[in-house]
């Protein structure tokens, strides 16, 4: 891939404000039930010149539960495109409080559709926030009208069916904490897919700042979890496509573009008949996790 970061810092954004190319949307919310977007957070104060966008509602398959719903199709993208006012020569820029698997997961489904001058501010409102940034009570509505045009790119999403017939030549990453990758041993049907290796989202973060770490520790995170990560191609995962976004960013800023299974474990458990591994068969979290 290009040697574009997926992120932006703070201070880049705040030079950014007021121009009319760029979009910059909020993407609070909240993954614990319901999974929901936050538009009270949004109201009660943003980045100035931010307009909100509910996760739950855009580039997404409105038709289906959060924890299986895939990406939207071309005539759901093409619809959240123009609603959001997003025009091809914009610049998109998007955050939230979530460890930035809700920007994330954005980020992942405009570029899945075509569109790739998108950013995700690096640590997000808290670290707009902590940098004593200005922030806005006007509340901004989408524009509409928009003109970007959807174009698949299959490289960047694995669905079930895909996933099922070919992950066996690829490296599976999962991000969902040790607990969740590890699984029960009273619950057969809890754990991870067989093979998968284990890195945590929060592996690839700053504990003090959310920011994501350099690049020299983000290799390093990848070396411990799948030693092979350099010499097949990468497949994200996690519960259900979230927090494999934010694997997917750190993997973009050192310069890999790796796939998305869009679904994840949700996905591949639904079926009974599908096995499921249990405990941590990579080495555990850095210490500072």
């Amino acid at each position: 891939m290009s040697g574009v970061s997926p992120l932006v810092s703070a201070q880049d954004v705040l030079s950014l404000l007021d121009q009319p190319h760029v979009k910059l949307f909020d993407v609070r919310g909240a993954w614990s039930a319901p999974p929901r977007g936050q538009p009270d957070l949004y109201a009660e104060g943003h980045i100035p010149g931010a307009v909100f966008l509910d996760w739950t509602a855009e580039f997404i398959d409105r038709d289906a539960p959060i924890s299986l719903a895939d990406v939207a199709d071309e005539t759901g993208a093409k619809a959240s495109f123009e609603r959001l006012g997003i025009d091809t020569g914009d610049l998109v820029i998007l955050y939230d409080d979530y460890h930035g698997m809700l920007a994330g997961r954005i980020w992942w489904a405009l570029r899945y559709w075509g569109f790739e001058n998108v950013r995700v501010l690096d640590g997000g409102w808290s670290n707009w926030v902590a940098n004593d940034l200005p922030q806005s009570m006007d509340e901004r509505v989408p524009s509409g009208g928009g003109t970007a045009e959807p174009r698949r790119q299959e490289r960047l999403r694995v669905s079930l069916n895909a996933f099922v017939a070919s992950h066996g030549a690829a490296c599976v990453i999962d991000a969902r904490g040790p607990v969740n990758f590890a699984g029960d041993p009273d619950d057969p049907r809890s754990g991870h897919i067989p093979g998968a290796r284990h890195a945590p989202y929060r592996a690839v973060l700053d504990p003090d700042t959310g920011c994501f770490l350099d690049d020299a520790a983000l290799r390093q995170v990848f070396e411990d979890a799948a030693p092979e990560w350099r010499a097949r191609p990468i497949i994200t995962s996690c519960g259900s496509g979230y927090a494999a976004t934010v694997l997917l960013l750190a993997l973009a800023k050192i310069g890999v573009e790796a796939t998305l299974f869009d679904g994840s474990i949700s996905a591949w458990k639904a079926d009974p008949d599908r096995p499921m591994a249990q405990g941590l068969n990579a080495p555990a979290p850095a210490p500072h996790i």
